[in-house]
C-alpha cells in the first residue's frame, strides 16, 4: 500500500485505519494533507478486502482545519476555481462504497468538521470541540459543507453554527444528533470495536448498495445546488483574476 507523509495507513481483518500525523501543526489541512486523503480514500474503495474504514488520529486534537498559515502559490482565481483539494478530498469520502467513521477528538474546526460530516458515521471523544470559524475569518465555508451539516442538525442549527462561528462541545451537539457515539479517551479502543462488530460481519455488496442509495437520497439535490459553492468562496476572497 502507498505510503504518506502525512497519514499512518494499518489494514487489519479487513478494518482500515487511516491516522492523521500531523502533530506539530495540530494535523492542519494543508494541500499535501489533502491531497493524501483524497488518494488514501480512493485506494480504499478501490480495495475489497476492506470492510470498514475508521479516520482518527492519535494527537490531541482531530484537526485545526484548514491550514490557514500554508504558503499559497501563485494562482489567478480559475487556477484556483479548477483546482480545489478541500472538495476532491470530500468527494472521495463521500464516494468510497465502504462504511466510513470518523472518531472525533479535541478541537475539530472548519474543514475537519466538513470531513467529519462527510463520514457516514461520527464517534466523539467527549473532549471534542466543532466549530466553523470561516466567517470568523472572512471566508465562506465550501467543501460542500453546508448540506452535510444540515443533514446531520438541521437547517436552524447550521445557520446558528456556521453564521456565528462558535465552537460547540460534544455533549450539546449529541442533542443535535451530530454524533453517533461518544467515548471517554480510555473507552476508544472498546467502542470502536463495538462498531466494527455492528459493521464488519454484513454482506459488503447489500450494505455498500444501501449506502450509496442513501446518499444519493441525501446529497443528490446538494450536490446540484452546491457546485457553486467555491465560487461564492473566491468571491469573498481578494484575489486577482490577473
Amino acid at each position: 500500500m502507498e505510503k504518506y507523509k502525512y497519514l499512518k495507513t494499518e489494514l487489519k481483518n479487513g478494518v482500515f485505519f487511516i491516522e492523521l500525523n500531523r502533530k506539530k501543526s495540530m494535523n492542519a489541512l494543508n494541500t499535501s494533507t489533502l491531497d493524501e486523503l483524497k488518494r488514501v480514500f480512493i485506494a480504499a474503495s478501490e480495495n475489497s478486502k476492506i470492510k470498514i474504514i475508521f479516520l482518527h488520529t492519535n494527537d490531541n486534537n482531530f484537526s485545526a482545519g484548514a491550514d490557514i498559515k500554508e504558503k499559497q502559490k501563485k494562482k489567478n482565481n480559475l487556477e484556483r476555481w479548477q483546482k480545489n483539494y478541500g472538495k476532491e478530498c470530500i468527494e472521495a469520502i463521500l464516494t468510497t462504497p465502504q462504511i466510513t467513521v470518523c472518531i472525533t477528538n479535541g478541537y475539530t474546526l472548519g474543514g475537519a468538521a466538513v470531513i467529519a460530516t462527510a463520514c457516514d458515521f461520527r464517534i466523539g471523544n467527549k473532549n471534542t470541540i466543532i466549530g466553523y470559524p470561516e466567517i470568523a475569518l472572512g471566508m465562506n465555508l465550501n467543501w460542500l459543507g453546508l448540506p452535510l451539516l444540515q443533514n446531520l442538525v438541521g437547517s436552524a442549527k447550521t445557520k446558528e453554527m456556521v453564521i456565528s462561528g462558535s465552537n460547540y462541545s460534544t455533549q450539546e451537539l449529541n442533542r443535535f444528533n451530530f454524533f453517533d457515539d461518544l467515548f471517554d479517551e480510555d473507552e476508544k479502543f472498546k467502542t470502536i470495536n463495538k462498531w466494527i462488530k455492528k459493521f464488519k460481519s454484513k454482506s459488503p455488496l447489500a450494505s455498500q448498495m444501501i449506502k450509496k442509495s442513501m446518499n444519493v437520497l441525501a446529497f443528490h439535490n446538494a450536490i446540484g445546488i452546491m457546485h457553486m459553492d467555491y465560487d461564492q468562496f473566491l468571491l469573498t476572497q481578494n484575489y486577482s483574476d490577473s
